[in-house]
């Protein structure tokens, strides 16, 4: 049996509904609310990392994942996600070698994004808690592109809180400076004008 409370004329009073769950009488908080202060802790190799909750579109079974040709080890390649095409970045070119994958058969995070959606290769999530993310305001700054947001500690281990936006671009500068370069085959060049 769940309660409930009335208002009347200025008066205060509990009545009880037998038919009613909790859920039904109290107002359901939103998705957001309730993720907005939750991280998706996961781990990549010897460390783990947490990323905010609200970024996360849904951790699914990596699927095979194509290889592109002459790509930065950073993109691992495309997945295929019931018919949907997503780039699948690799952690360790960016974070270092402690993101090494230990298993070839991981994890997807998928990432939401305006843009389009991606997604971070990893072994596996372990939670989706709540955890308190301590900042260093020295590593924020608008000139560099930054990866990290900062640390939490997380049943007595510190893990690193990725900053998804800053993945996204240092993956993004990657590959398309290496896509510009001269010795790939994707760039553009004029062709030379000789002399007569």
């Amino acid at each position: 049996m769940q309660y409930g409370r009335n208002f009347r004329g200025g008066q205060s009073t509990i009545t009880q509904h037998p038919n009613k769950t909790m859920d039904s009488v109290i107002p359901q908080r939103s998705r957001i609310e309730n993720l907005s202060d939750k991280h998706c802790v996961f781990c990549c190799g010897d460390a783990i990392f947490a990323i905010p909750a609200t970024t996360v579109r849904e951790v699914t079974i990596m699927p095979t994942i194509a290889r592109v040709p002459l790509s930065h080890p950073s993109l691992s390649g495309i997945g295929n996600l019931r018919s949907e095409f997503l780039p699948v970045i690799d952690l360790e070119p960016i974070v270092g070698n402690q993101a090494r994958r230990k298993t070839t058969i991981g994890q997807l995070i998928v990432i939401e994004n305006q843009l389009g959606d991606w997604s971070i290769a990893i072994d596996k999530v372990i939670a989706i808690d709540g955890i308190e993310t301590h900042i260093d305001a020295t590593q924020r700054n608008d000139e560099t592109t930054n990866f990290m947001l900062g640390t939490a500690t997380y049943q007595g281990k510190v893990i690193s809180v990725l900053d998804v936006h800053g993945l996204q671009r240092i993956a993004q500068q990657t590959l398309e400076s290496q896509w510009a370069s001269s010795d790939s085959p994707w760039s553009v060049s004029s062709p030379a004008v000789s002399g007569m």
